[in-house]
């Protein structure tokens, strides 16, 4: 026969009591928190899991935000593009050029002139444009001094520059081999399109370049006839030759004047054409941005649901978990009532 003694029931109790109240606990836990787990030790395959899919969604966040800002930054750079193009070249320019080769218009030359220099100027601040602290037209020095500035020469004419270097320069100078390494810049972006490197070299179709060059939309350097390739300098060409016409009759200043005009009007009217195209493919980067933002915002919920799949709790099992466990904790301490009281042969042990 197996005596049963007080102190016995007492610990086996307790050590009962225990193991209800930790239940408790942890229950009550869970339906603080939300969480499947506290500790990687509650549940090691599912907190492996969960880290993986919180890695990639830390990364999809990380391509998101890059990919949004530099989306902005394409659709005001298209925004720049379309008012120099639509306003400014074909609305301003283009018209007043044309109109100054008619001489039916020569009392007007002047102010055409004028209208063009003013295009000019409009065109230089459209490219000097911000986006947040940044120019969008300053290649990979976006950050740094304003990109174009007009300035004025000796003999009181204007010529361009950018960051620092004059636009109608000839091919084999310094200068051009300056402004050729310029318009090739590039600033790569992580857009989610699978950022990839071999040997240490990063492969250019893995990323999206986001430099936008300013001389690389509206021109460099200077043609076989020596006019500037530039479409804000031949607009300030065409205004320097119409300002030179007689006030009163419009007439030229001299023949190789009106030679100059017309072969300028028509290289301003290509310079057209081809901001045109650039702006073309320009709206197609964006789009194509537009389209990695979409994707990546679908990617970052998709793996977002998947991680509440696996750490948060559902909270109607959470409860119903926890309405037992302490239900069961308060029927062990009634229990604990009916054999608490000690013998005296236990007080005397």
């Amino acid at each position: 026969m197996i005596r049963v003694t007080t102190n016995g029931t007492l610990r086996g109790y307790k050590s009962s009591l225990m193991r209800t109240s930790n239940a408790v606990n942890l229950a009550r836990t869970k339906v603080l928190t939300q969480s499947n787990y506290t500790t990687y030790a509650e549940d090691p395959a599912a907190a492996t899991q969960a880290f993986k899919l919180r890695r990639a969604f830390s990364r999809a966040n990380a391509q998101l935000e890059s990919t949004t800002t530099l989306n902005s930054k394409f659709s005001s750079a298209c925004d720049a593009l379309k008012s120099v193009k639509s306003d400014l070249a074909d609305g301003q320019a283009k018209i007043s050029a044309l109109a100054g080769l008619n001489d039916a218009n020569a009392s007007g030359r002047q102010p055409l002139g004028e209208v063009l220099g003013s295009s000019a100027e409009s065109i230089v601040q459209i490219m000097n444009s911000q986006y947040g602290s940044s120019f969008i037209f300053g290649g990979a020095d976006s950050l740094g001094d304003t990109p174009f500035q007009l300035e004025t020469a000796g003999d009181g004419s204007k010529y361009l520059t950018y960051r620092g270097v004059a636009v109608d320069a000839a091919e084999g100078t310094d200068e051009y081999t300056q402004l050729k390494a310029m318009s090739q810049e590039t600033s790569y972006v992580d857009v989610g399109s699978g950022l990839t490197e071999v040997d240490g070299e990063l492969v250019s179709s893995s990323a999206f370049n986001g430099a936008l060059s300013g001389i690389s939309f509206i021109g460099y350097g200077v043609d076989e006839d020596g006019d500037p390739k530039n479409m804000a300098s031949i607009m300030q060409k065409l205004s320097d030759i119409f300002g030179r016409c007689d006030a009163d009759t419009g007439a030229w200043a001299s023949d190789q004047d009106k030679e100059d005009a017309s072969r300028l009007t028509e290289k301003l009217t290509d310079s057209i054409d081809e901001i045109t195209n650039q702006w073309t493919a320009l709206d197609g980067q964006t789009s194509y941005l537009t389209t990695s933002e979409n994707r990546l915002t679908e990617l970052s919920d998709n793996l977002n649901e998947q991680i509440l799949g696996i750490e948060q709790v559902d909270l109607a099992s959470a409860i119903t978990d926890f309405s037992w466990a302490q239900y069961c904790y308060n029927a062990a301490l009634k229990v604990g009532n009916s054999i608490l009281s000690q013998s005296l042969i236990d007080y005397m042990n």
